[in-house]
């Protein structure tokens, strides 16, 4: 069975990868199976060029291997920017949109190019952010936790002790380093402390990271790396950068992924260490693939492994320029009859210098390969960068360009590069605020935080003048107090008592029709409140409210149960006043539509309280309805009416408050 119609790529994109790979992947037998073209079901007639190529000429000036990134880097910030500005389309004909940041995906082979790239992206204020764990991991917060985790597992390597010093996280400067060294300190984690240098910088760090050793023969690897994010507050000091919340999700993962090890591994800090040193190497086979913010529109730098089974509108091939890496260390190598080992240039078995060409003419097969999968990630748009020089290793550019890719339909970026490196001006320093500006900014801050920015309409209780003048102050308890919109939909809006808790919990779920769940619904809600010795209370309760005309009503209506109602403004002068500002919020027990087209508010009350107190309760909870029928009047523009519904076993009674 053959698969090789594509739904992904449009035609014009395959025509050029078809007659490229065709001689790309040549047939070999036991290494490398024959081409097979793909079958285009999609046409390309958007706005821009299918297919692009960069660095189209050799660079007769053979540049040095720095210098050839940079040049590449800067032709595909130019590209991007290019894409943009002429609006670069994606989709089919009759559905198509403009590119955005987020439609690109930028694949490399190998890191090493990742620099460059960066540069180049801010110098043409392109917004990116880098996917792969083994690109993650070498990042520069990234490394420098590592390093002060290293410092931690084993005090002897005082390297990164150093490294760990000199890093944002203790912001040790050479000048520090130096004095301390100059006074005979030591940079060992475990040396005592002079008592007279305490207050030194490094004295300072130097004693946190041996409080933070000997805490982690207890901790986890995952709790040592977040005490490290936590104390050393490099969340914060994030908040400056241009990318942050690149940086913070970056930490997160590392962190997150510490946990998923430790988990899995059970291992100690040094067993992490070794494994989050292979998650960056190039070579490692790992997921690697991050979650992105989902509402950062960005550039997706990522390695051509992480991006194995995904698509994007526009995908640009750079870090071409790289040529493969011989292995080091250990080797490894499988035959028919065994295996040959390599431990070092002199000592290796006598059948290895006869199978290292075979396995590297497979790594080349698989380089090829690698490639393809590549180039198949787009959707409508695949750039490609050629930049090479003459002579040299055999790299990816010179094989594409070396089968034609300039001759099979492709366009040549013509655009203006990106200016990158030295005299490309950085981000203006504002200049520090004098200390007058500096203290009513900070003034102006408290301030606003002192501001309420959200009221609860069940905070509103007992707010009626009437009952707010004969209870001055208010008894406590008297208000639910606060709502949390965050909590799962099985506790929103319920904060009272544990068996008001239960019985709202029951209502949120049975069927108010038919009753049918309420047993089991009783069961679950009072074992989860902790009144299990109520539960025929709760049941009670519930079952009054089912039998009411009320929510018999409702029932044979459209209503909706635990409905989140919020506005903006003044809740009126019985509430109290509130600024424009201010949200008015809160969770309605019942909501349904009337015969006439209102709207009516149902607020269970599970207070046990005699008849005779009921006007007072009425008044009690009057605000709470209000505010509820104005949140809800102004998200419909219907009119609404509020009824309290006070349960008690047996009976139930509605009561209509204005």
């Amino acid at each position: 069975m053959t698969l090789s119609s594509n739904f992904r790529t449009t035609a014009p994109v395959l025509d050029w990868v078809n007659t490229v790979f065709e001689q790309v992947i040549e047939a070999t037998p036991d290494a490398q199976p024959p081409y097979v073209p793909l079958d285009s079901t999609r046409e390309g007639a958007g706005t821009g060029p299918a297919v692009v190529l960069l660095g189209s000429d050799e660079h007769d000036d053979k540049p040095d291997a720095a210098t050839l990134r940079e040049r590449e880097a800067a032709d595909v910030a130019g590209v991007i920017r290019q894409a943009l500005d002429d609006g670069w389309t994606t989709g089919d004909p009759a559905d198509s949109r403009p590119l955005r940041l987020s439609d690109i995906a930028v694949l490399v082979p190998a890191r090493t190019s990742l620099p460059f790239l960066e540069d180049a992206f801010d110098a043409a204020g392109i917004g990116y952010r880098a996917e792969s764990s083994s690109l993650v991991y070498q990042a520069r917060e990234v490394r420098d936790l590592l390093a002060a985790v290293r410092a931690v597992a084993d005090p002897s390597d005082l390297l990164a002790c150093v490294t760990a010093l000199r890093s944002p996280l203790f912001g040790c400067g050479d000048d520090d380093l130096w004095t301390w060294k100059q006074a005979s300190g030591t940079f060992s984690i475990l040396a005592p402390v002079p008592p007279e240098r305490a207050d030194h910088p490094v004295a300072r760090a130097l004693s946190y990271l041996q409080r933070l050793h000997y805490d982690s023969r207890w901790l986890p690897p995952s709790e040592v790396l977040g005490r490290l994010v936590t104390d050393r507050r490099m969340i914060e000091v994030a908040v400056g950068a241009e990318r942050a919340r690149d940086t913070w999700r970056r930490l997160r993962f590392v962190v997150d992924q510490a946990r998923a090890w430790s988990e899995t591994e059970h291992g100690g800090l040094r067993a992490y260490l070794a494994w989050a040193a292979r998650q960056g190497e190039e070579t490692a086979r790992v997921a690697e693939a991050v979650l992105p913010e989902t509402d950062v529109d960005a550039v997706r730098v990522m390695t051509v492994h992480a991006a194995k089974g995904l698509e994007f509108p526009m995908v640009v091939l750079s870090g071409m320029s790289a040529a493969p890496r011989n292995s080091r260390g250990v080797q490894v190598l499988w035959s028919d009859d065994g295996y040959a080992v390599k431990l070092s240039k002199r000592v290796q078995t006598n059948d290895f210098e006869a199978l290292a060409p075979i396995d590297e003419q497979m790594d080349a097969y698989e380089r090829r390969r690698l490639l393809y999968v590549a180039a198949t990630r787009a959707r409508d748009h695949l750039v490609v960068s050629l930049h090479r020089k003459p002579g040299g290793s055999a790299t990816n550019a010179k094989l594409l360009a070396g089968v034609g890719a300039l001759a099979a339909g492709a366009v040549v970026f013509e655009g203006a590069p990106v200016a990158v490196g030295v005299g490309v001006a950085g981000p203006s320093v504002r200049p520090a605020l004098s200390w007058q500006e500096w203290s009513t900014t900070i003034e102006a801050v408290r301030e606003s935080t002192r501001r309420i920015v959200a009221i609860t309409a069940s905070g509103l209780e007992g707010t009626e003048p009437a009952v707010a003048l004969a209870t001055d102050p208010p008894p406590d308890g008297a208000s639910k107090g606060a709502r949390d919109v965050e909590l799962p939909p099985w506790t929103k809006g319920r904060y009272g008592s544990a068996v008001g808790r239960a019985v709202h919990g029951v209502l949120q779920s049975v069927d108010l029709a038919t009753g049918a769940g309420l047993d089991q619904s009783v069961a679950a809600q009072s074992l989860a409140e902790g009144v299990v010795d109520q539960a025929e209370l709760v049941g009670q309760l519930v079952q009054s409210a089912l039998d009411s005309d009320l929510v018999r009503l409702a029932a044979a209506r459209p209503h909706w149960r635990e409905t989140y109602v919020g506005t903006v403004g003044d809740v009126g002068a019985a509430e109290g006043s509130v600024d424009g500002a201010t949200v008015l919020e809160g969770f309605i027990d019942l909501v349904y539509r009337d015969d006439d087209g209102t709207l009516v508010i149902v607020d269970y009350k599970t207070d046990a309280i005699p008849a005779g107190a009921l006007a007072s309760r009425d008044d009690y909870y009057r605000p709470q309805v209000r505010a509820y029928r104005r949140a809800l009047e102004a998200a419909t523009g219907v009119t609404c009416r509020g009824v309290l519904l006070y349960l008690a076993p047996g009976v139930a009674v509605g009561r209509e408050v204005g």
